[in-house]
């Protein structure tokens, strides 16, 4: 009955994005002039992309004369907005010329013929050469090689934690957890010791879609011995391990021991904004799985201005399970700006993505947003890093990150994950049955037995 009822708001937030956005299957060009579309998510709480959008549109308007830029916001979380950017990609007539999109989807919508190579494009434009590291150009290359988008952002995850609640708690600062057992030591004192307070919290449910995935299950796996959903060595996906059963109990511990936020929160799409605007600075939480972005509300130009956070705050890696070398992992991801294969007037679509993704541009929303600078230029800014004694920190964790395995089926296969954190988060399945429903459900989704394998 809950998953119904979930599927059916989303249903309903999706119907009521497409009737905001309005326009879908209108002409693009009116009289000979031509009008580039610009899909992208906003949420009230993450009005970042959308000033650099109309920062940009400015921009790109004053130096293409006869050239427009329609912005087409769409209002609401991520799991809303890959639903409507599917929706709309169904059609030459409704599909953007250029949005915004997450890069685990990239390898699904190129296998789908969706979007568009931006190599020749790329091999012109200087800043590709000297300002993106290799490693950054990978998180929109395709399974053919070439280059599907340029990035906007980059990121990595690990541990938040509240400095007044650990010294209720009793646990001494700076916190450096080196196991698993650690973490739950500490979130089991302030359980303890701290009434009231939330001890940890993590992403675990399917309204909060890849964001359980990557930044709940894949930071729990990728931190086990030889923890991973794809073993590249066999070319194949991992179905069963003790990697993936320990970590849907470290799940099932948090809560079972009632370590983490109540059902309600648990499944709330606007877990985030609680999070980040109120447990946080009310001090109604202890330790927080998270991104390098929380912080971007706090600082005076945010949507939660706290100038205590520099002090009330800390961070930690997210350790491995036991210790294992090299002590700590994190997972890194971002977004892209990408240009569809139906777009018309590609150069012209090129032309406004460089726009975007210039230095200026791309300053303005890693100050804003927190996330992780993806050119040389903006990291080296002074104003990157000013007032955010934290982006050390998270850039250094780059060092111990891990990647999605976004072949064409990984959205699948992370939908079968979501389903069984969520199975832990209501305590509906014991770790061993999850473990085993995902075994038997991947070859289903993977495209056949000779597509799986057994891990460790």
């Amino acid at each position: 009955m809950r998953r119904a009822m979930v599927a059916s708001m989303l249903a309903v937030a999706v119907a009521a994005t497409a009737g905001a956005c309005g326009g879908d299957t209108a002409e693009k060009s009116v009289g000979g002039a031509k009008e580039i579309e610009v899909l992208y998510k906003m949420e009230p709480t993450w009005p970042y992309m959308d000033k650099v959008l109309k920062q940009a549109k400015a921009e790109y308007e004053a130096a293409h004369k006869g050239v427009t830029i329609k912005l087409t916001p769409v209002q609401g979380n991520n799991e809303v907005y890959y639903t409507k950017l599917a929706l709309l990609n169904r059609s030459a007539d409704s599909a953007p010329d250029v949005y915004l999109h997450d890069t685990f989807q990239v390898n699904a919508d190129v296998a789908a013929g969706k979007l568009a190579p931006l190599d020749d494009y790329l091999s012109s434009w200087a800043d590709w050469s000297t300002q993106y590291a290799d490693s950054v150009k990978q998180a929109a290359k395709g399974p053919d090689g070439k280059i599907y988008g340029v990035p906007i952002s980059t990121d990595t995850r690990g541990l938040w934690y509240n400095k007044d609640v650990f010294a209720k708690a009793g646990i001494s600062v700076p916190w450096e957890p080196k196991t698993w057992a650690d973490v739950l030591t500490a979130a089991r004192a302030i359980k303890e010791k701290a009434p009231g307070v939330i001890p940890f919290s993590m992403y675990s449910t399917k309204p909060h879609g890849e964001a359980a995935t990557m930044q709940g299950f894949e930071m729990l796996l990728y931190g086990t011995p030889g923890g991973t959903l794809y073993d590249d060595t066999q070319k194949k996906w991992v179905a069963s391990s003790k990697g993936i059963t320990d970590s849907l109990g470290f799940i099932n511990t948090i809560y079972r021991e009632n370590l983490g936020p109540k059902q309600s929160d648990a499944f709330n799409p606007k877990l985030g904004e609680k999070i980040g605007h109120d447990w946080f600075p009310s001090g109604k939480l202890g330790i927080d799985l998270d991104g390098a972005w929380l912080s971007s509300a706090w600082k005076p130009t945010g949507t939660k201005p706290w100038p205590e956070w520099t002090t009330k705050m800390g961070w930690t890696p997210m350790p491995t399970q036991n210790g294992e070398a090299p002590g700590a992992v994190s997972m890194s991801g971002g977004w892209v700006m990408a240009m569809s294969s139906y777009a018309k007037d590609k150069k012209e679509g090129f032309d406004f993505i460089s726009v975007v993704t210039n230095k200026k541009n791309t300053l303005t929303y890693s100050v804003g947003s927190g996330d992780l600078a993806p050119r040389k230029d903006v990291a080296a800014d002074p104003s990157y890093s000013a007032d955010n004694p934290a982006v050390k920190f998270w850039t250094d964790l780059a060092s111990v990150t891990h990647y999605r395995p976004a072949y064409e089926v990984y959205p699948k296969v992370s939908a079968e994950v979501q389903k069984v954190m969520e199975a832990m988060t209501t305590g509906s399945k014991s770790p061993d049955a999850a473990a085993k429903e995902y075994a038997d459900a991947l070859a289903g989704v993977v495209g056949g037995p000779d597509k799986v394998t057994s891990g460790s």
